[in-house]
């Protein structure tokens, strides 16, 4: 939760602030995606290391660097080390979130996948809902170094909640979970036709979200003149609906596994679509309630791939098939802002969006094609057993 709160408290911020010191849409993409490359070369490593010598110390260090690296935006006045700074705090995301994932995977029952991941899911959301609006409203009201103080404390404040009260996994109970026979577990995941799937979908929302995320602040505040704090509590609208449908969906996506690839391809098209209207409203109340329409049907589809992801875990060792899963969304996440700010720098913002919104339909259609087959075995499965 205090890993997405550091970085939602920077969603309204980053992109104004590159802004401010002559960054182009494109260099503004450029940084964005800074972080998720970040993510996606270190995610595998770092999964594959703490199956090996445990999830705890990556966790901690991950959150030492949280709390370090904040302070640092305090008195920044050069985009180049903006950018560094951006990139190593994506380094420390790949310790603390992907890690932690891989920690409730272990301890997850079987068969409720949907219910348990989802439940971890939503404290995460949680943190990314309250940080947009918590930036924007401290930024606006305070300083512009007050979100990055308490981004700070509350990282150090997880930190003495990790050390004392996350037990360290033992050797053998990490072999025992993670045992997939193999050296070759990333080549094994990447041929497994249910991984390829939720790699497509993961790499399509990456590309989506995180390039609106990059221009939708500057959209908003330019086009829509709208506050920074207006802007945060859009963007956490998402978060929000995002965070309450979550367990819900991990429930649906337990009661009716058979159906996982149908939710993965609705809910994935429907969140993508729901950019389209965007560039047509410039009011408060109205972009609002796309974003948390956005966040519903994203829930509903993120449900069934977390609880596909798990069970796949089992088999391929979850901290290995947690860093493919996030670095699919990390080079998304790459992608997309570049993508995004090219766009916008040729034609225009609201075309970029129009563009986002395609490929993100694509990606669902594409991971429903993957997972269906699966889910068919199930089915058959079921009726032959009645």
């Amino acid at each position: 939760m205090v890993a997405m709160l550091g970085m939602g408290i920077l969603l309204p911020l980053l992109s104004p602030f590159a802004k401010e010191l002559g960054a182009s849409k494109t260099i503004v993409g450029v940084i964005f995606g800074g972080f998720a490359i970040a993510r996606g070369v270190f995610s595998p490593l770092f999964g594959r290391l703490s199956d090996r010598y445990g999830r705890k110390i990556f966790m901690a260090i991950g959150l030492v660097m949280y709390a370090v690296l904040a302070l640092n935006y305090t008195f920044l006045q050069s985009l180049h080390i903006l950018a560094v700074i951006w990139f190593f705090q994506g380094m420390a995301a790949t310790m603390v979130a992907p890690i932690a994932q891989s920690y409730i995977g272990d301890i997850t029952p079987e068969g409720k996948e949907g219910r348990v991941m989802n439940l971890f899911y939503l404290g995460q959301f949680g943190g990314i809902a309250i940080g947009p609006i918590l930036g924007g409203y401290l930024s606006d009201h305070v300083s512009f170094a007050a979100p990055f103080y308490v981004m700070t404390a509350v990282s150090l404040f997880a930190l003495v909640l990790v050390y004392f009260l996350i037990p360290e996994q033992s050797a053998s109970s990490l072999r025992q979970s993670n045992d997939t026979g193999t050296d070759n577990s990333f080549l094994d995941v990447l041929r497994d036709r249910d991984m390829q799937g939720i790699i497509s979908y993961m790499m399509g929302r990456g590309f989506y979200r995180w390039g609106f995320n990059s221009l939708f602040p500057i959209y908003a505040i330019t086009v829509a003149s709208l506050s920074k704090s207006q802007v945060g509590l859009i963007i956490t609208s998402y978060m929000i609906s995002g965070a309450l449908l979550q367990y819900p969906s991990g429930q649906l996506a337990d009661r009716f596994p058979e159906y996982r690839s149908e939710f993965v391809g609705i809910g994935g098209t429907l969140a993508a679509l729901t950019m389209l209207p965007v560039p047509f409203i410039e009011q408060t109340g109205w972009l609002i309630v796309l974003m948390a329409a956005m966040g519903i049907f994203s829930a509903f589809s993120r449900a069934s791939t977390v609880a596909i992801r798990t069970k796949k875990g089992r088999i391929h060792g979850m901290g290995a098939v947690t860093g493919v899963y996030m670095a699919a969304f990390s080079w998304g996440q790459v992608l997309g802002p570049l993508g995004f700010g090219a766009i916008a720098d040729v034609w225009s913002i609201p075309v970029s969006f129009f563009v986002g919104a395609g490929i993100g339909v694509v990606s669902a259609i594409i991971a429903y094609w993957y997972l269906r087959n699966e889910a068919k075995g199930k089915r058959g499965a079921q009726v032959f057993s009645r």
